[in-house]
This record gives structure tokens, C-alpha cells and sequence, in this order.
């Protein structure tokens, strides 16, 4: 499977870059990566449409900064190479500890996940992923049922399982992004972890005390249906993928399915909201 990596430079670099990379995973941009001047990004190169960019880049660099880009081709093992030489262990909230198999352990934390990301999205580097387990410090886990939808690495399942769980279900739309959290959870002891390729619609015959989904705006507003009918009742539901400006909207179309809202955090304007099944 080949991606592409889009190569940005954007003058001033902030806030502009976080716009950009919001915008960026609305039409199917799925890792990104901070340098210097700007931005990288990736995309399944059956998934790019290059008139979508541009469409993109114009409309957004009309708000008054400079953006300047590059598309290349990025072969799955150069891919590969290039993001596990950039992996750097990542701390949360003080309490979680995520680090790759090259790095040494360090026990000083509660939680210790080792993830070798491949391809798949969910190291904790990004504020979606970290607000997710910021959050997940705070629930009880303790012998429920837990669905990390669009899993990535598995990295929310794995410290769902850390956190107790009777059982967790990682799901994917990407083939490798589901061998890959197969991967990682025996890398962190969980040989049984159950993993597959799917939709939430496909899930439907499934009932969860904790859904997980750390996507996109558009996929979670269009997915909340499935995840109301799948939540146990006083079941909760962790979104995260969406700046806080689109919390509104997902909030009004939770409640009219019967999810309340419950709360959010936020960070670089990232957000991540808590609903409980009514």
C-alpha cells in the first residue's frame, strides 16, 4: 500500500499549521508530522485528490498566510524508516509513558505503553490522541467492555486493557493499521487483544460500556447513530479528531440521539468531549 507525503512550508507557521492539518484530515490526510517551516503530511495515494488540495490550499490561504507545497511518493518501507527515526517517547498527563521497543522502559510510570507505529496513526504525540487517555485516567475501566474505533495503533485499547477492561475490540478501516495494534498488543502483553477491518455500521450487533473514537469531525457525526446504538445504557462515548470550534455540532446531534454531553478538554485547540448514554 503507497502513500504520499505532502510537504508543506507556511509563513507565519502558527496558528496556521493547526488549521491546515484539520483541514487536511477532512479529505483524507491521516498522519502528520511538525518541522521546521511548516508541516508534513500522509495520505493513501488511492485516496488523494489532488484537485481537493488545491481547492483546499487556495480557499484556506485567502485568510492571509503563505503556503507553499510538495507531493511525493513515499514507498511503504522508506515511509516507515523515516517516521520510527523521528518516534521520541511521549509522557502524559504525568501518568503514561509511551515509548517505542528501540527505547529503554522506565518504570517511574503508572502506565507503560510500547507502540511501533508503522503506518498506523496513535503514538500519543498528537493532542487528539493524548486528551483521549487524559480522559481514560479518569473513568472507571474495571471489567467493562470497550471499543476503540478507528484504533490506528491500538494504542486506546491496549491502555483500556491496562486499565482493567474484561475486553477490548480494536477496529479499522485499514488493513495494516489493524495488523499493526495486533502487533502492539502483544508488544505490551495482550496476545488475545481482539483486532479487525471494519465500520462502526458493521458493528451494530455489538453492545460496549465504553466506546472510543478518536477519527475525524465528518466520520464521528455520521457515526454517532451507530455508537448510541451500541452503547449499554449510562454507556459512555470518548470523541476526540475535531477542534473545539465543531463541538457544538456534535454536541446537538449526540443529544438528539440520547448521548448527553458530559464534558471536554482541549489543547492547541484540539478537543476531546465526553458523552453518557441517557
Amino acid at each position: 500500500m503507497e502513500y504520499l507525503e505532502l510537504k508543506l512550508v507556511v509563513v507565519p507557521r502558527e496558528p496556521y499549521c493547526e488549521i491546515l492539518t484539520y483541514h487536511l484530515s477532512e479529505i483524507g490526510f491521516d498522519m502528520f508530522e511538525d518541522t521546521l517551516d511548516g508541516l508534513k503530511a500522509y495520505i493513501l495515494e488511492k485516496s488523494f485528490d489532488e484537485i481537493q488540495l488545491l481547492e483546499m490550499l487556495k480557499e484556506q490561504s485567502a485568510i492571509g498566510f503563505f503556503v507553499q507545497h510538495e507531493v511525493i511518493h513515499i514507498p511503504w518501507k522508506n515511509w516507515n524508516e523515516e517516521w520510527e527515526s523521528n518516534f521520541q517517547p511521549e509522557i502524559i498527563a504525568d501518568k503514561i509513558y509511551v515509548r517505542a521497543e528501540f527505547h529503554p522502559s522506565n518504570p517511574g510510570f503508572e502506565h507503560e505503553l510500547i507502540v511501533q507505529p508503522r503506518m498506523a496513526f496513535g503514538t500519543g504525540h498528537h493532542p487528539t490522541t493524548a486528551q483521549v487517555m487524559v480522559l481514560m485516567l479518569t473513568i472507571d475501566f474495571k471489567d467493562k467492555t470497550v471499543l476503540d474505533m478507528g484504533s490506528g495503533t491500538g494504542i486506546l485499547a491496549i491502555l483500556a486493557l491496562q486499565l482493567g477492561v474484561k475486553y477490548a475490540l480494536a477496529v479499522d478501516n485499514d488493513e495494516n493499521a489493524v495488523e499493526n495494534s495486533i502487533e502492539n498488543a502483544i508488544r505490551n502483553g495482550y496476545p488475545n487483544m481482539e483486532a479487525l477491518v471494519g465500520e462502526s455500521k458493521d458493528l451494530l450487533h455489538l453492545k460496549f460500556d465504553i466506546i472510543l473514537a478518536n477519527i475525524n469531525r465528518n466520520i464521528i457525526i455520521n457515526d454517532l447513530p451507530f455508537y448510541s446504538k451500541m452503547l449499554t445504557n449510562s454507556g459512555r462515548l470518548l470523541t476526540s479528531g475535531y477542534y473545539e470550534q465543531d463541538l457544538k455540532i456534535i454536541q446537538e446531534k449526540a443529544n438528539s440521539l440520547g448521548l448527553k454531553y458530559v464534558r471536554h478538554i482541549t489543547k492547541n485547540d484540539w478537543c476531546c468531549a465526553e458523552f453518557v448514554k441517557q
